[in-house]
């Protein structure tokens, strides 16, 4: 082998070691590593001060990836209106909508790195590209107070600035209130040194009358103490007394309750129905008299009649007590039958005008019965019905009388 076959072969044994080793130390720097890209904003207060490409991006402070650019946003008016960091993660790394992030500076030195404190919870994973706002308040703060701490500077330095401006305030407010309240103290306060031994005197004095008072109180609880004790028999028996009325009492309203009421209920009860009844039977009169009203009234005129009809034939008795023995002939009875049936005939002529009459009364006074109830209606045809069939009988007995032929002997007698 020639000492060029050598140098060359030395050459490709080289070129492999160092390919080798390029590609060894790729691997440990994970360069070919598929990473997820992400979009940090920052506002241009807060900066990116100490951040660069190639700047570390940290979870709770270990190194998860790396910063690839940093790229200005400008407003439609050429302004500088914020600040984008492009980023990139190791894929295990999940970020949510949550997620924290602060901006962290070493205390020495200027290279500052993106510390992710928080990954969050909230919904789904953000995909790939997606832009978390930064934490505002980062940077060395972040490393004095701590990252937890970090992300609320911004109350802090509030608040100091706050009690500044209160701190400077208080000579004012000291000389505007606090002076002259002071000063209304020592007014006050000399005001009662000088007032005291005039409300010593009163004070005293009203001390002594409550003490006197306590003094007659105390008396007046012994006295009614002492009353109680020689009167408590008297007031148990009254009290026993009162109990024993009470139960008896109570025993009565019980026995008035039960039976009592009972009894009045009942008696009311029958009173009522005996009210109803009676009040049934005046209605019965009422209308029986309603009905019999025309009756009645040539019942009193028959009355009347047969009294004055019996006071003439008294009379006449007396007069001529020969008559009583007298024997009438044909003529005479044919007077007395022709009368009778005269008689007979206006008897039955006044009892269908009372039947009339009562029919008019009843359709005048109670129109409304005589159409809805049957057996008063019923009773009325009987009634007139009756008194018309005794009219044409009475008719027919003086019709027959009249017609009859004449009695012999009686143009003798005439």
């Amino acid at each position: 082998m020639n000492g060029s076959g050598i140098k060359t072969g030395f050459f490709l044994f080289s070129g492999l070691l160092t390919f080798a080793f390029v590609a060894v130390t790729l691997a440990k720097l994970d360069l070919f590593t598929n990473r997820t890209p992400y979009v940090i904003g920052f506002t241009v207060s807060d900066g990116v001060l100490g951040l660069s490409k190639g700047s570390d991006v940290r979870v709770g402070g270990l190194a998860r990836g790396q910063v690839d650019s940093i790229v200005p946003m400008m407003g439609a008016d050429g302004q500088l209106i914020g600040l984008r960091v492009n980023i990139e993660v190791d894929p295990e790394v999940r970020l949510h909508s949550d997620a924290v992030v602060l901006r962290m500076l070493p205390l020495l030195g200027t290279t500052a790195s993106l510390n992710f404190i928080a990954l969050g919870t909230a919904g789904d994973v953000l995909p790939a590209g997606s832009l978390i706002q930064a934490a505002p308040s980062s940077g060395v703060l972040a490393s004095l107070l701590g990252p937890y701490n970090a992300t609320k500077a911004d109350q802090v330095i509030d608040n100091l600035a706050t009690f500044s401006k209160f701190l400077a305030s208080v000579p004012t407010e000291y000389n505007t209130r606090i002076v002259p309240a002071l000063e209304n103290a020592n007014t006050v306060v000399a005001d009662l040194r000088t007032d005291y031994s005039s409300w010593r005197t009163k004070i005293s004095d009203t001390l002594g009358y409550a003490e006197t008072s306590s003094q007659k109180l105390d008396a007046s609880l012994t006295d009614v103490r002492d009353l109680l004790t020689r009167n408590g028999p008297k007031l148990d028996a009254s009290v026993a007394n009162l109990d024993t009325a009470l139960a008896s009492a109570n025993d009565a309203l019980k026995h008035i309750n039960q039976e009592t009421l009972g009894l009045v209920d009942s008696a009311l009860r029958a009173a009522e129905s005996t009210v109803d009844s009676f009040g049934k039977s005046v209605d019965i009169v009422h209308n029986l008299l309603l009905e019999r009203s025309p009756d009645i009234a040539e019942s009193l005129s028959n009355i009347r009649s047969a009294s004055g009809q019996l006071r003439l034939a008294a009379m006449e008795v007396r007069r001529s007590p020969w008559k009583i023995l007298y024997q009438p002939n044909t003529d005479q009875v044919a007077h007395e039958n022709l009368y009778e049936s005269a008689r007979s005939f206006a008897m039955a002529a006044g009892d269908l005008r009372a039947a009339g009459d009562s029919l008019r009364l009843v359709v005048e006074r109670d129109p409304g019965r005589y159409e809805s109830d049957a057996k008063f209606r019923e009773a009325v045809q009987s009634m007139v019905l009756d008194a018309l069939t005794k009219y044409e009988l009475a008719q027919k007995q003086l019709n027959d009388v009249l017609m009859a032929p004449a009695p012999a002997g009686e143009s003798q007698a005439k």
